[in-house]
């Protein structure tokens, strides 16, 4: 009989040392706002939770690289809208300087804003990015590693873009209007006429290279898109695997309490009882 009350006691009393660590379990639970609080609670869990953790820290710095990508992007379209804009203003004074009938000073007149363009053309060249260095490389561009595998150049290289083919060959697009300048100085008609050609080449390339440069804008656009939605479903997928559920978890602690101080009182008043009381 005293063994088999030793026995009941015993089991008793691990029972309630059970609801206990249970019970505490549930207010870390609560506290530091995780579900698990070792791996071993839930090893195939934890085992996903790494891996999303891991996937988390590369994708913030694809994203940080896609920033970077997006203000070289940006500068790089601003840029080449000025080319547009300076091509476009050479041709036109070139179209209007090729009816010969503009006077000598007329001429130089337009030469002096061609040169000007011409500048313009090659400080545009040598546009510096928000570090400081080239915007556009005189090598390949830089390839920006922007997701598992994948990489992207944020912009064209300066041959790209600033050499023109025209019908004598590679030329550069401040050099086609500086020899449109040099044209208009000598009144030569024939030199004239090429340099319209070649400025209304130069204008098409720009057109071509400044709609490159946006399908490369709208790519890094849709690799920000992309990883803001992977992040979302990587947040939450994370959340209902590590997150408590406090609402779950408070309803349990309640009941588990009630069931220890109801076990506890009941565990209290059994052993109330003297040895004699037992054995009699």
């Amino acid at each position: 009989m005293i063994s088999g009350t030793r026995y009941n006691l015993t089991l008793e009393i691990n029972r309630q040392l059970s609801l206990a660590q249970q019970i505490a379990y549930g207010q870390a639970q609560i506290s530091t706002t995780k579900r698990l609080q070792a791996p071993s609670d839930d090893p195939v869990a934890a085992a996903r939770i790494a891996q999303i953790g891991i996937t988390q820290v590369n994708e913030s710095a694809w994203n940080t690289n896609l920033a970077n990508a997006a203000a070289a992007a940006s500068r790089a379209d601003t840029a080449l809208g000025a080319v547009e804009n300076a091509l476009g203003r050479a041709n036109e004074l070139m179209i209007s300087a090729a009816n010969g009938t503009l006077s000598a000073a007329d001429r130089s007149t337009i030469a002096l804003e061609l040169r000007s363009i011409a500048d313009e053309l090659s400080a545009l060249q040598v546009t510096k990015d928000s570090r400081g260095n080239d915007l556009f490389p005189s090598s390949a561009p830089t390839q920006i590693p922007v997701g598992d595998g994948l990489t992207i150049a944020a912009v064209g290289t300066k041959a790209d873009i600033f050499q023109v083919d025209t019908s004598s060959g590679p030329q550069d697009m401040a050099a086609i209007i500086g020899a449109a300048a040099d044209a208009l100085d000598a009144n030569d008609p024939a030199a004239i006429g090429q340099s319209l050609d070649d400025i209304g080449a130069a204008v098409q390339h720009a057109a071509t290279e400044h709609g490159k440069q946006g399908a490369r804008g709208n790519r890094i656009d849709q690799f920000i898109d992309g990883l803001a939605d992977s992040g979302l479903q990587l947040k939450e997928e994370r959340s209902g695997l590590e997150d408590t559920d406090v609402t779950a978890v408070v309803a349990k602690l309640q009941s588990q309490e009630l069931t220890l101080q109801a076990a506890q009182a009941v565990f209290a008043r059994v052993n109330q009882h003297t040895l004699f009381d037992l054995l009699g």
